[in-house]
């Protein structure tokens, strides 16, 4: 590692030590993303190499637990085959299984219906009602399952959740903090202390999904995932969908992504969840955005509606 980012050949060295008795073949980098990934190849399958390069070993441990949780169950994420977090040097990191499929260039109503029922599946995994408290998901290896909770109650969670994105917004769009927060401190109340627990993935788009043949058939990019109500993810997934397609076709992408996890969130509900994802882009603006005077323009406008 001459530049201290991890390498092709740290990936491969990876694999080989998950599975020795494979033979590597080829090694790529994955394009996107904030952490490093790399699929490495061998002659008895694929597999993926993790780098915690953008988040904490914390956050990248609590990722490998909830994967390990979900393994049984019907959403379809990578199976981890080896994690190592205690290098003397670099990034730890973490081997999956590849998935089949690629995430889509493109969608359609009836995909985004899939992709409902898929969130769905996240209300059914055994073993989340026994993990402690509401909120971000956090390794505790004395605990079966080995994860807990960070706050006590989800409103205290999602009000600590909002306080995080909104302390450090992006300069360009840092006007917008305080007409997000009164949205926030307006319908709190509306978000349920101990609701029924799932898991809720932080970060539910199509480019963190894997479809073959019109059908979703991986879920990758479980960090920061929480135990609380499934429908903040819900309305977090149908915000993106309408916010990468304005002027109506995003509308019926989230009507069908609603349809397909049959369920919806009541009025106060969803606007306070729809604050929170907006509060996500004003947290990540740069990252998110190239064409930033455009995006801007076009979030101040969803603030302003959000607002009224």
């Amino acid at each position: 590692m001459t530049d201290g980012s991890p390498t092709e050949r740290d990936a491969r060295r990876a694999v080989a030590d998950a599975v020795p008795r494979e033979r590597v073949r080829s090694t790529a980098r994955i394009q996107g993303g904030t952490n490093t990934l790399y699929r490495v190849e061998t002659d008895a399958g694929g597999y993926v190499v993790k780098f915690n390069t953008f988040v904490g070993p914390e956050i990248t441990a609590a990722e490998v637990e909830v994967c390990r949780l979900l393994a049984d169950t019907d959403v379809p994420v990578p199976r981890v085959v080896d994690a190592v977090f205690d290098r003397a040097e670099g990034p730890g990191y973490f081997v999956t299984t590849a998935l089949p499929g690629d995430p889509p260039t493109d969608v359609s109503p009836p995909l985004a219906r899939r992709m409902g029922r898929v969130l769905r599946e996240f209300s059914s995994v055994s073993g989340v009602d026994a993990i402690d408290g509401y909120g971000r998901l956090q390794r505790a290896s004395e605990e079966t399952p080995p994860l807990a909770g960070s706050a006590d109650t989800w409103r205290e969670y999602v009000a600590w959740y909002v306080d995080m994105l909104l302390s450090k917004p992006s300069d360009r769009v840092a006007d917008l903090v305080d007409p997000v927060r009164g949205v926030v401190d307006e319908t709190l109340d509306a978000v349920p202390r101990r609701p029924d627990p799932a898991v809720v993935p932080d970060d539910y788009r199509p480019a963190n999904i894997h479809v073959a043949e019109g059908e979703v058939v991986g879920v990758v990019d479980l960090e920061r995932a929480a135990r609380g109500d499934l429908r903040l993810a819900l309305v977090k997934s149908g915000y993106l969908l309408t916010r990468e397609r304005p002027a109506g076709g995003g509308d019926r992408l989230r009507t069908a992504l609603y349809e397909g996890f049959d369920a919806d969130a009541p009025d106060a509900l969803g606007r306070c969840y729809r604050a929170v994802a907006v509060a996500s882009e004003i947290r990540g603006f740069d990252i998110w955005w190239n064409d930033a005077d455009e995006a801007a323009e076009t979030l101040r406008s969803i603030v302003d509606e959000l607002a009224e």
